[in-house]
Parts: structure tokens; C-alpha cells; sequence
């Protein structure tokens, strides 16, 4: 549209002062989950709310308004086996771990159950899926003003800091006193896709040519969201505004900050710190919209009784890393153990440093890090066991879901029930299959839904498997190096603390992509998929984009989408008699790369129920 007929069209419409506003009243409340502070800590943790008890007969609930406040409390400790070193001269601890970008990647999978009614089932990585509708809907003026809310950073996770790293790395459970610098002649960041670097630093694995290509990069996104977490530590340069203010000396006066620790935590502010043994812990509250999703609670409205159940589970756990050179600047991540039961939903962040410059700890042998709700347990770690002397509690004690309460003027509430009596709710719903080991050049085909009604597009998802083996150099207790040892990577990318999946993906390219739908091939050609067909594809699915001008891809860029590849193809076309009938989807391609791959595909459907906004009964 044209903005001068846009302003004629807004200089026209009429204007008074009552219909200025359509409520009278709105206000918001909360409702604890039923766990009753119980939650697991390794593994997937099950959320359950109950909102059926929410009526009121004199008002409304927008059940689009509903949100989830999760206390989360991350915990990291420096080691050697299960001493916990003390990190008080590291200036950058509250740096060494953050949350990937997205609050919904703590979110595995939900299930939405109206009026005994399953409208939205459990299916898994529902995260994955989400994140990229998400980043497909916002606008850069977005992630500058409310993106910080939802987790996310004022710009997405740098595709020019990310480095596949498949050292010569040392066993687990080698010893590496008397190790020659020699032997690890390069710093590595950890194993697999990396990309987690909040500070930039000189790559010493590119050797004496400075000029290589993305040498000095960092991820500017987690270095926004770990300075968004208050230091209130003793090493805190915070310009003294939060703290414990400036204690003072002989020559200089005392001070206090402006708000201490104490009024941090009355008002749930995000922040670190660290106790005197070296236990770091960072506590937030992740806000979560939940009509980003689950579309059914978009699309149902103003309701009078919200007859609702939620399932949700969480991804909690810890994740143990092997450390190399501590306290250098060839410090290197090797392998790691977890305990998380799909996403890893944190990074360990690469620190190569000296200690007195915000570096790992000397002796450090393994770095353990963890994400819990509410609190901590007695213990965490994977392998060895790091115990937490008087675990910390988050002074939020059980997560809550926040809803709206709207009064309407009567006139137009009643006219709302009688012609909402039976409102046809029609909203998008999805499918997840993950087909895994598919080798380097090797040809896909598969049949992945049978079946399937009203679907309106599938996404794509290549990764890296876990399939793929790096070499290992096998060194002996006095350092001298042995022999190269094949070792699988044994995880996959949204599995890893050092790599930002599934806020992130990979620059895996498939070729001769083809998509069938009930036998009819829904491209002209098999494509070979570039940039320039992922455009077409999402200007054209309405589930991703409403612009109406130009192209609009959401947030992401050409340079963006060829490092963290999401192949949508659009389904929505065709006749309604097709639209209403079962029919099968084929999908073929071949893995145009070096590495085995592993395959998310997610089909998304639109699905309906008819919902009864006065008394919440739902026919489906």
C-alpha cells in the first residue's frame, strides 16, 4: 500500500471518543503451576498448569495474553575432578556461561488440553521450529525494543565468529601435568560447530597470518545477553551503580551504589554472583509468550472460562567440559558429558585468557554447568559429582502463568457471547520426524507424513550428526604423544554447550531438494535450494510473514540464513478438495557436504476446533 493512500485511508476513518477503547478494564494476574516447587534436575523437567478454575462471569480472558515467568537459576563451577576451585581474582566469571539466545529453547516440547480436548499434542523440538517462525515474524525494530524480553539480543548470533573445531584433543581421562605447549599448538573453542565467543581475540590456530578471513570475531549476541545479567559479585566494575558500592580506604571515602543486591532481588532483576569457594550462579526470569507457541492460544480470544491444562517440559540438567591449557591463551574445550535430555539450553563460553584477565582458573580440569528451576540441587554434574554447599533458591519459588482479566462495555460484551456461541478456532499445528546419519553425498528419499490433511508447509532442518568422528591424540601421563585415536562426536549440535542450536543451525547445503504432495511435485524443478529460493518460499507462505511490500523475510539475511540453513517449502496452494483429502509427502535431496548429517523436518498444518467463549466447551 501506498503511504499516501494510507494516510487518506487514516484521515477518513471516523473518530469518537467511545470507541476510542473497546475495554473498560483490563488488568493482569497469575497463576502458580501445580508442582508444588518439585522440579526434576536432570533430564526434562514437566510444567503443568491448570487454568480451569479461571472464570468470570462479569469478564473476559484474552487467552492470547497468556505468558510463563520461569525462574531459572544457572550454576557453573572451575574444577579439578570435584575440587571446586575458587575463581575470586576472574573478572569475567559472570561471562562463562549464558542462556542461547531465545527463552523458548528451555521449552522441549507442550501439550494444550481444552476442555478435555487435546488441541495441541506433544511433539518434540518444538523449540526448533518456533524459534525459526519467530525470527521469521520480527523486524530489526523489534529486536531493538522487545527482543531483550524474550530472551534474545539486539542482534541475532554472529555467523562470522562460528568455527567447526575437530581437534587433536586428549582423551578423556588423560592427565595433563607436564604437557609441552607443543602438543596443543592451537586454542580451541570446543568440539564440533562453535560459536561461543562473547569477546573478540586473536585466533592463534590461524598462525601468523592476521589477515585470515573472520579472524577477531565474536558472537556480539552473547556478549549482549551476559552483560544484560547484573555482576553483583566483589569483582563487579558495574560504575557502581548496582553492588555492593565502593568499600573505601584510608584515602578514599566509602560509597554506595544506587541499588544494592537486596533491591536487585526485590524486583526478580536478572543477576550474578559468586561465592567465596567459586560456585558462580546466575539467576533470571524467562518471560514466554506462549501465542508464539502454541497458535491455538493465539487464535481463541476473549474467553469468559479458560478450561485449560498445560504440560510443558522443560530442558534442565548440566553438562560437564574437559579443559586443556587453563588460564592461557591456548586454553581448549574437549569433550563434554550431559545429562539434559535433548537441548542443551546454555553455552560455556570460550574465555582465552590469563586468569588475572578474566581467564579459566589455573589446574582447571572440567568446567560444570547446569540450569535448574527455582533451585539448586544438594549436586550436579553429569560424571563427577560437584556438591553445592546450602543450595540457592531463586527468591521467585514456582513459575507462573500470567493472564489477562478484561471488563467489556455490556452492550458489546453481550453482543460478543451471542455471536461467539460456536467460534471456529482454525490455527496451525506441526509434525516432527528426525531421519539421522545421512551420509556426505548421499542421496535422501523418504516418505514422511502419510496421510496428512491441510498441510501448509514443511521446514528443513539439516545438523550436524553425531555420527561424524574427529581424531584424538592419545598422550601419555608424561605428556609424550602416542597415537591418533577415531573417536565419535557422540553428540548433535542442539545437544552442545558451544554451539548456539537450535537458535542456530548450520551451513549444510542439500541439493536437488523435491517435495511431494499426493504424488504431485510441489516445485517445478528440483532445486538446487539457495538464498534466492528460500525467499520465494517464505514471502509466499503467510504462515511466516504479513508484509505486503517487497521482500520479508523477517530478521534474517542472506549471510545469516547461509550459515544456519532452514529449507521451507510452502504447501498452502492448491484446490480445496485436495486441501480436505489425506494425502502423502515425499521429500528427496542430497547432503551437498563433508559431514554425515542428521534432519529435523517439521510439517506444519492448519488444524480446528469450535469453541464456546461463554462456557469453554470445545468440539473438535
Amino acid at each position: 500500500m501506498n503511504s499516501d493512500n494510507y494516510e487518506f485511508s487514516k484521515s477518513s476513518a471516523p473518530q469518537t471518543l467511545s470507541d476510542y477503547s473497546s475495554y473498560s478494564d483490563k488488568n493482569w494476574n497469575y497463576i502458580n503451576d501445580i508442582n508444588s516447587g518439585v522440579y526434576n534436575t536432570s533430564g526434562q523437567t514437566l510444567l503443568q498448569f491448570d487454568m480451569t478454575s479461571i472464570y468470570n462471569s462479569n469478564g473476559f480472558s484474552d487467552v492470547s495474553d497468556l505468558y510463563l515467568a520461569i525462574p531459572t537459576v544457572m550454576v557453573a563451577t572451575c574444577s579439578n575432578g570435584a575440587a571446586i576451585l575458587p575463581i575470586a581474582a576472574t573478572t569475567a566469571g559472570y561471562s562463562l556461561c549464558s542462556l542461547k539466545s531465545n527463552y523458548q529453547n528451555l521449552i522441549h516440547q507442550m501439550e494444550v488440553v481444552a476442555n478435555g480436548k487435546t488441541v495441541s499434542d506433544m511433539q518434540p523440538f518444538a523449540n526448533v521450529i518456533k524459534n525459526f517462525k519467530l525470527l521469521s515474524e520480527l523486524s530489526a525494530t523489534d529486536l531493538k525494543s522487545s527482543a531483550t524480553s524474550l530472551g534474545l539480543s539486539e542482534v541475532l548470533d554472529n555467523e562470522k565468529s562460528v568455527k567447526f573445531s575437530t581437534p587433536n584433543l586428549l582423551n578423556s581421562g588423560s592427565s595433563v601435568s607436564g604437557l609441552v605447549a607443543a602438543l596443543v599448538p592451537a586454542a580451541y573453542p570446543g568440539v564440533g560447530l562453535c560459536n561461543n565467543l562473547p569477546f573478540a581475540f586473536s585466533d592463534v590456530a590461524q598462525g601468523p597470518v592476521v589477515a585470515s578471513q573472520n579472524v577477531n570475531q565474536n558472537n556480539q549476541a552473547i556478549l549482549n545477553r551476559v552483560n544484560r545479567i547484573i555482576d553483583t559479585s566483589a569483582n563487579s566494575a558495574y560504575q557502581n551503580i548496582y553492588g555492593a558500592g565502593i568499600t573505601g580506604s584510608a584515602t578514599v571515602a566509602p560509597q554506595a551504589a544506587i541499588m544494592s543486591a537486596t533491591n536487585i532481588i526485590n524486583e526478580f532483576k536478572p543477576y550474578y554472583t559468586v561465592t567465596a569457594t567459586g560456585i558462580m550462579t546466575w539467576y533470571d526470569v524467562a518471560l514466554i509468550p506462549l501465542k508464539y507457541l502454541c497458535d491455538c492460544i493465539d487464535k481463541m480470544g476473549l474467553v469468559k472460562k479458560m478450561d485449560l491444562v498445560m504440560r510443558i517440559y522443560l530442558n534442565t540438567g548440566a553438562v560437564q567440559v574437559q579443559v586443556q591449557n587453563p588460564g592461557l591463551a591456548t586454553v581448549a574445550y574437549g569433550t563434554f558429558s550431559s545429562n539434559f535430555g535433548s537441548t542443551c539450553p546454555l553455552t560455556v563460553n570460550y574465555l582465552p585468557a590469563a586468569v588475572a584477565n578474566g581467564g579459566i582458573p589455573l589446574t582447571t580440569t572440567l568446567i560444570t554447568a547446569g540450569l535448574y528451576v527455582a533451585k539448586l540441587p544438594s549436586s550436579f554434574g553429569p560424571t563427577t559429582a560437584i556438591t553445592l554447599a546450602g543450595p540457592s533458591s531463586h527468591p521467585m519459588t514456582a513459575c507462573r502463568c500470567y493472564y489477562s482479566t478484561v471488563q467489556l462495555e455490556p452492550s458489546k460484551a453481550l453482543a460478543y457471547v451471542e455471536s461467539n456461541t460456536n467460534k471456529q478456532i482454525i490455527y496451525e499445528n506441526f509434525l516432527y520426524n528426525q531421519y539421522s546419519a545421512i551420509g556426505v553425498g548421499s542421496s535422501f528419499s523418504q516418505l514422511v507424513q502419510s496421510g496428512i490433511k491441510n498441510p501448509i508447509g514443511v521446514a528443513i532442518i539439516p545438523l550436524i550428526s553425531a555420527s561424524n568422528t574427529f581424531q584424538a591424540t592419545n598422550i601419555s601421563l608424561t605428556g609424550v604423544a602416542g597415537t591418533f585415536t577415531t573417536l565419535p562426536l557422540g553428540f548433535s549440535q542442539y545437544a552442545s554447550p558451544y554451539d548456539t542450536c537450535p537458535a542456530t543451525c548450520s551451513p549444510i547445503s542439500l541439493t536437488n531438494l523435491q517435495v511431494t504432495l499426493g504424488g504431485s511435485n510441489v516445485l517445478n524443478t528440483s532445486l538446487y535450494y539457495t538464498y534466492e529460493n528460500f525467499m520465494e518460499q517464505v514471502i509466499l507462505a503467510e504462515s511466516l510473514t504479513s508484509a505486503d511490500i517487497g521482500i520479508a523475510t523477517g530478521i534474517i539475511s542472506q549471510s545469516w540464513w547461509e550459515s544456519n540453513r532452514v529449507y521451507w517449502v510452502d504447501l498452502a496452494r492448491g484446490q480445496e478438495a485436495d486441501k480436505a483429502s489425506t494425502r502423502n509427502l515425499n521429500i528427496s535431496f542430497v547432503n551437498n557436504s563433508q559431514v554425515i548429517i542428521d534432519v529435523l523436518i517439521f510439517t506444519v498444518y492448519l488444524d480446528k476446533f469450535v469453541l464456546n467463549v461463554e462456557t469453554g466447551q470445545v468440539r473438535k
